[in-house]
C-alpha cells in the first residue's frame, strides 16, 4: 500500500489555470483525482482519500493500491510506503470524514435505503411529538447520533471508543451533479477527531487500507491516525 499527499503546484501555474481550478468544487474535482489513478486494467477505484485545504488550495490525502502518477501537470504528488506497525491496546489519536448512514429495507421499489442518521433522529424526534423547542441542540445531535454510528462499527474495525475522548461535528450536506445523471448525488459528511484504543491489530490496519462507511468514492471512510 501507499501513503500520498497530492498538492497544487500553485505556484508553477498560470493565473487562467488558479482561476478555473479556483471554481471546481464536487464531482470535477473529484474526478481530477481519480484520473490520476487512471489505468484501463483496473474497473474498480483501488484507494481511500480525504480532501482538505492547504493555503486556500485543494489538496488532497490518500492511501492506495498503487502509486498515483498521473498529475495533469497541475499537482505535486508526495507518496511512500504505507506499512502501520500497529499494537494491541495502542492509543492513537484519529481524524476521520464519514458518511454516517443506517440502512433500511423499505427502500423505493423494496430496494434497501440509507438514511442519514442525523436527519433520521430529527424525524423520531418529530414523530414523537416533541416541541422542537425541547429538542436537543443541533450540535448535540450531532455528536450522540454520530457517535453511536462510530461505536456499532468499532469493534468490527479495530478499535473502541469512548464518547468523552471523541468529538463529532462540522456536519454537512452534499449535492454533486454527474454529467450522465439527472438526479444529483447526494449525501452528508460528519467529521471525528479524539482518540481511540487498538483490541485487533490486524483488522485496523485493514480498516486504515479499506476505510470505514459508505461514499468512499466522494472523500469519505479514510481513517487517519498518530501516536499520542
Amino acid at each position: 500500500m501507499f501513503f500520498s499527499k497530492i498538492v497544487l503546484m500553485n505556484e508553477k501555474l498560470h493565473i487562467t489555470t488558479l482561476s478555473e481550478l479556483a471554481r471546481e468544487s464536487g464531482y470535477r474535482l473529484h474526478q481530477r483525482l481519480w484520473r490520476m489513478f487512471a489505468e484501463p486494467s483496473v474497473k474498480e477505484r483501488d484507494f481511500n482519500y480525504r480532501q482538505e485545504t492547504e493555503n486556500g488550495w485543494p489538496c488532497f490525502f490518500v492511501v492506495s493500491q498503487r502509486e498515483p502518477l498521473r498529475s495533469e501537470g497541475l499537482w505535486q504528488i508526495l507518496t511512500k510506503p504505507y506499512m502501520p506497525r500497529i499494537r494491541s491496546g495502542e492509543s492513537l489519536a484519529f481524524v476521520l470524514r464519514a458518511n454516517p448512514v443506517k440502512t433500511s429495507k423499505n427502500g423505493e421499489n423494496g430496494k434497501p435505503a440509507r438514511h442519514d442518521v442525523i436527519m433520521a433522529a430529527k424525524t423520531r424526534l418529530r414523530e414523537q411529538g416533541i416541541p422542537k423547542s425541547e429538542w436537543p441542540s443541533s450540535t448535540e445531535i450531532v455528536q450522540t447520533e454520530s457517535f453511536r454510528w462510530l461505536e456499532a462499527r468499532a469493534a468490527r474495525c479495530g478499535f473502541s471508543i469512548k464518547e468523552h475522548t471523541v468529538r463529532a461535528d462540522a456536519y454537512q450536506q452534499h449535492s454533486y451533479f454527474h454529467p450522465r445523471r439527472k438526479a444529483p448525488i447526494c449525501f452528508s459528511t460528519v467529521d471525528y477527531t479524539g482518540l481511540l484504543t487498538v483490541i485487533d491489530p490486524g483488522q485496523f490496519v485493514n480498516t486504515l487500507y479499506q476505510g470505514i462507511g459508505h461514499c468512499k468514492g466522494f472523500g469519505c471512510g479514510m481513517i487517519m491516525v498518530r501516536r499520542v
